[in-house]
């Protein structure tokens, strides 16, 4: 209620495409950005926000995979 109360003020159109996934995607990393890293050349990440070197913990369904960035919360 209070984002769409926000929305109608400042007269923002509510649209759904839910196929869109590129838009998903940089709606939820721009509101994550600080909690992003990056993947390194020897497979660890360094976080976005206070460089810091951190893994994926091994039983993560993205520890076979590692992207190139990683969401964190």
């Amino acid at each position: 209620d209070q984002l769409e109360g926000l929305l109608e003020r400042v007269e923002t159109e509510v649209m759904s495409n839910p196929g869109d996934l590129e838009a998903i995607r940089k709606a939820i990393t721009s509101g994550y950005f600080p909690h992003c890293a990056r993947l390194q050349r020897n497979g660890s990440y360094t976080t976005v926000k206070h460089p810091q070197t951190v893994h994926i913990h091994p039983s993560s369904g993205l520890a076979q995979v590692l992207p190139r960035w990683a969401v964190y919360h």
